[in-house]
């Protein structure tokens, strides 16, 4: 019997980690990711003695956070892509930089897991021991997003990491008609509980707000994710021609820059370059001035306003009536986005290693503040038609819900239960054998 352990994003999003033993004992890791809570940051620690490899489904923290601590004991090959393994080594050590939690690892470890990388093409087969295979499908997501085939004592298990069904301007979406038949399905389920709205009219609607904004002599500020979002948003503004100068801080440079190396993991790369080389980067000594700037669009991380550059333009813009800040990324319980956007109130406390850790700020918003859904993952309605665009053998219909909060990837399961599925949201620590 081939076992799955289920190590984190069980219930939640955050900490992403599946343990996959074939009945010989060897064993792969999908993920590695943490979560941004006070505790209990790292997967739940299991016997990882005979693990062979481990694969990487895309860079996002919650995938990748943990990674370095497996670097301290182990070495072994770590399977992604040129681009994923880039943007992860820039994000981990930017967490290691700038976090007050006190992780089990550093750089060293982080060298380690760079030097212990394997590049494997998607659509690609790769043996990793015996009986032991994996493969690599876009998902969608983000570029160098993947899903992972696993084939393992002769069964074929489907990881989908994260993973988006619909068209984006940045990168294609997931498709299920080149995903062989498999026998069970591990699936994320953040939005499970939800539809997205029409993406058409949604970048219809966000732009002529931003016009409307320019137009009254505002600034617009975009606090976007600094992978992929920032750049999302980036290509949505040329595609409507909007004229006014656009600008792009922090992160979302750097990440932006970085992609150049990258031009194959795209949709249209020449459009994604000639839309970076028509936007003004912003340094540390321009940003208080651009920050006044009448008529401006400025993108910057972080997303969620848990910090990043996009806190210098959020106290210059508060104050303003005639200006907006537009948040395009799921805002989480407890962040200063989501309390912006529910109470209009940004209360920001820096973390102890900034420049003035004890000046908390609390304000009021005079500014317009909306909400764009421009999410990377898949809706309610989409995945319901992924799964049942699978092709499972002998009917066995094994799917695990995880990646979503308590109530969505419970709901998912149940839901996909009374469809027939063997289907259920698995917990911590659990382990199922198939």
């Amino acid at each position: 019997m081939t076992k799955i352990s289920f190590l984190g994003g069980c219930r939640e999003v955050g900490r992403s980690a599946v343990l996959i033993e074939s009945n010989k004992g060897t064993k792969c890791i999908l993920d590695y990711g943490v979560r941004f809570s006070d505790n209990d940051r790292l997967p739940y620690e299991t016997d990882l003695s005979n693990l062979k490899a481990i694969a990487l489904s895309h860079c996002h923290i919650d995938h990748s956070g943990g990674l370095p601590s497996l670097f301290k004991n182990f070495n072994v090959p770590i399977f992604t892509n040129p681009l994923t393994l880039r943007i992860t080594e820039m994000l981990l050590k930017d967490m290691i930089k700038i976090s007050n939690y006190h992780y089990p690892f550093g750089y060293r470890e982080v060298d380690k897991l760079r030097k212990n990388a394997q590049f494997l093409e998607n659509e690609n087969r790769k043996k990793i021991n015996e009986d032991f295979f994996i493969t690599f499908y876009n998902a969608g997501h983000i570029p160098g997003s993947v899903s992972i085939l696993i084939e393992v004592d002769k069964k074929k298990l489907l990881y989908t990491g994260d993973i988006n069904l619909i068209d984006t301007n940045l990168i294609y979406p997931a498709e299920t008609s080149i995903i062989p038949n498999i026998d069970a399905i591990i699936t994320e389920s953040t939005y499970a509980l939800r539809d997205h709205p029409s993406r058409k009219e949604l970048e219809r609607t966000f732009v002529e707000r931003i016009i409307d904004v320019n137009e009254n002599d505002g600034r617009v500020l975009i606090p976007a994710f600094g992978v992929a979002r920032s750049q999302e948003v980036l290509l949505i503004l040329n595609k409507y021609n909007i004229k006014n100068q656009i600008y792009m801080d922090g992160l979302a440079r750097k990440v932006g820059v970085a992609y150049y190396d990258y031009p194959s993991f795209f949709r249209d790369f020449i459009y994604y370059k000639k839309s970076m080389k028509k936007t003004e980067f912003v340094s540390d000594k321009n940003r208080k001035k651009i920050a006044q700037r009448s008529n401006s669009i400025i993108i910057s991380p972080s997303g969620m306003l848990r910090g990043g550059a996009a806190i210098n333009y959020v106290k210059v813009l508060l104050d303003d009536p005639n200006s907006a800040i537009y948040l395009v990324g799921y805002q989480v319980e407890g962040t200063p986005g989501r309390k912006l956007l529910d109470e209009k109130i940004f209360e920001y406390q820096p973390n102890n290693k900034s420049k003035n850790p004890n000046r908390k700020i609390v304000k009021n918003a005079n500014c317009e503040v909306d909400y764009y859904d421009f999410s990377s993952h898949a809706d309610r309605k989409h995945l319901f038609k992924y799964i049942h665009n699978l092709n499972f053998i002998n009917n066995s219909k094994y799917v695990f819900c995880i990646h979503g909060d308590d109530k969505a990837t419970t709901s998912f399961a149940r839901g996909l239960a009374n469809e027939g599925y063997n289907s259920v949201a698995p917990e911590t620590g659990e382990i199922y054998s198939i």
